[in-house]
């Protein structure tokens, strides 16, 4: 979608909104919470490698890139909602898939004469690919994914979730070589859990929600030299229970209150070692107090995030509606706990095709977990985003939809390290698009201490023009965006957004030539974005370590424009009782070697900037009964 910058470093399933950063979205799945849905998460950000929901289960998505309403909280960016199918009320069936990168099983069926049941397994093999490109480890993955949806009455429904993700990574230290590439790869092992249900009294004018549901995620990462001496160890256990009730209700015609409260209890516990000197990200050994990070932390804690929210949504008339809410967070773990977020929408009919909208709103953040295992960061604020936004939709058919949006976001208390010259040029919310360690200089955890003093803005505009699948068999969109992000650090320093990319072109779509066959496709056009230079420990131009020059370099070059290419095509075999779907998907069909940020390679002593997969075609089967 238009306003999402497009992160190519190392296999990256992040969403960087409109200027924000990869911690600031929000995912919520049948009105229950989820902090991050991917494998390989990033400790302190909803990012990962790739999504551990089964796309298959998703029925439809809601995805806001700002203006969304006090409902959705704790979050300054967006707000991902999926709403999952139900499963088969008529009869037992699966699926069964095998493609080049994993092999799943799904089961549906009912559950007596009121409920139904999705259940899927799915666990990658990524040998291939990962040993095409020489590469001496594999990241491995399983995920299950449980949906029950039960109808207790007419009125009574109830919804369980549960979602569970494995992943570890495998690595190969039987040569001198696989070693040394190793050292300079921060190890990766998680457990995440999630579990939640959500019950649903259905009124006359109306309707009343209870959720109920726990999130556990367990980090383990560590790095270790050539020698296989670790030099950065670190055990984190982050829990969840929350309890959330809302209600919806009609008071007059066109007049609707939304309304609920929320509370979270967390547990955090997090066990961080470092040697007395690590690897920086340009291969030198430097002393880890350098960097203003503790060597050693062990911190259990314990806080509560409280919330209230009202929202009415007012249709005034045929040509207005009004969306005005109000939230209010409490942060047990801060010193400042107390945060009052007013919003508005307002949306104008000009005719039955063409409409002017517009929405105002504050928007806070409470700190990630991980930046509280330094105490000393207890007197940060929460981080605080004053957004608006302009657009005009313009319906073309009933399936060709056409917006322009304009949006501003003013971002302060955003958190920046005190030491000069070492960390003082951070804004942490700007961090965080990779896996941590030696390649960042561990900066992107946020174990040192920081201040709410830096802020930032950005703005832009956007252009889509959609098409819906319907009677002519094509769907697709394209959408152009143009924004530009920067941010003041503690230093006094600006600096470009770590994804101010200036401009994204994305053309998507498919085409249904029947029900046997189907093409899709997708283009996408990019400049850079910014980065630091990495340097060879010789050639660093202080000879002092990369530590020593990096405020003054911080985000000064930019990587190239590019343009990225991908089809698949299907092929539909449909039988009396199943269906057999083979598939080719040929990622990056140009065999771009595109430009990604820079790092230095420890055993070819020299600097990287260029993927090295190139053109990944890959082929699949899957069978549904």
């Amino acid at each position: 979608l238009p306003g999402v910058a497009i992160n190519l470093s190392g296999g990256r399933n992040d969403l960087l909104v409109r200027g924000g950063g990869p911690s600031e979205n929000l995912f919520v799945i049948d009105n229950i919470e989820v902090p991050n849905i991917n494998h390989f998460g990033t400790q302190g950000s909803s990012s990962g490698s790739l999504s551990f929901i089964n796309l298959d289960f998703v029925q439809n998505v809601s995805f806001s890139t700002g203006g969304f309403s006090a409902e959705y909280g704790d979050k300054m960016s967006s707000a991902l909602t999926l709403n999952m199918t139900r499963g088969r009320s008529d009869r037992f069936g699966g699926k069964l898939l095998v493609s080049a990168t994993q092999y799943g099983l799904n089961f549906e069926g009912p559950l007596g004469n009121s409920g139904d049941f999705i259940f899927s397994a799915r666990e990658s093999y990524l040998d291939l690919i990962f040993k095409a490109a020489g590469l001496p480890f594999v990241p491995v993955y399983t995920d299950f994914n449980l949906l029950v949806n039960y109808d207790i009455s007419d009125r009574d429904k109830l919804f369980i979730l549960g979602l569970a993700a494995l992943d570890r990574v495998d690595r190969d230290l039987s040569t001198e070589e696989n070693r040394v590439q190793n050292a300079g790869i921060m190890d990766n092992t998680q457990n995440q859990y999630i579990g939640g249900l959500n019950y649903r009294r259905l009124f006359d004018k109306g309707y009343l929600d209870f959720t109920l549901n726990f999130n556990a995620y367990n980090y383990k990462f560590s790095q270790i030299d050539q020698f296989e001496v670790k030099y950065f160890d670190s055990d984190a256990f982050e829990r969840e229970w929350a309890l959330k009730a809302q209600s919806f209700y009609e008071l007059t015609k066109g007049l609707g209150l939304l309304s609920g409260i929320s509370s979270k209890f967390v547990h955090i516990d997090n066990t961080t070692a470092f040697a007395d000197t690590i690897y920086d990200r340009s291969g030198n050994r430097i002393p880890v107090s350098a960097l203003g990070i503790p060597q050693y932390t062990d911190i259990i804690a314990d806080g509560t995030k409280l919330a209230a929210f009202f929202k009415f949504d007012w249709t005034v008339s045929s040509l207005l509606s009004l969306n005005l809410s109000l939230r209010l967070d409490h942060y047990s773990f801060l010193n400042d706990p107390l945060y009052i977020s007013p919003r508005l929408s307002i949306k104008y009919n000009l005719s039955p095709y063409f409409s002017l909208k517009s929405s105002f709103g504050i928007y806070y953040q409470s700190p990630s977990y991980v930046w509280m295992v330094n105490e000393e960061n207890r007197d940060l604020k929460a981080l605080r985003n004053n957004m608006a936004i302009f657009g005009v939709d313009y319906l073309i058919q009933d399936d060709l939809r056409m917006s322009v949006e304009t949006f501003y976001k003013k971002y302060n208390d955003l958190p920046t390290g005190t030491i000069a010259e070492v960390n003082d040029y951070l804004v942490i919310t700007n961090t965080g698009t990779g896996y941590g360690g030696s390649e960042d200089d561990f900066q992107s955890f946020g174990y040192f201490p920081m201040v709410s003093s830096a802020d930032g803005i950005a703005y832009g505009f956007e252009w889509l023009l959609q098409k819906k699948f319907s009677e002519i068999p094509c769907y697709g969109q394209i959408s152009l965006a143009w924004s530009k992000s920067d941010y003041k650090a503690g230093n006094g320093l600006k600096y470009p957004g770590q994804y101010d990319q200036r401009i994204i072109l994305n053309l998507a779509g498919g085409y249904k030539f029947d029900e046997n066959w189907e093409v899709s496709s997708k283009y996408r056009f990019y400049t850079g974005i910014p980065y630091a230079p990495v340097y060879r420990p010789d050639d660093n131009p202080l000879n002092q370590g990369s530590i020593q020059n990096l405020p003054d370099e911080y985000l000064s070059k930019r990587l190239e424009s590019e343009g990225i290419w991908d089809i698949r095509v299907d092929r539909y075999f449909n039988f009396d009782n199943w269906r057999l779907v083979l598939f080719l998907d040929v990622q990056n069909v140009l065999n771009t070697k595109y430009q990604t940020r820079p790092r230095y390679d420890f055993w070819e002593d020299e600097v990287k900037n260029r993927n090295e997969i190139g053109i990944l075609p890959s082929i699949g089967i899957s069978a549904e009964f």
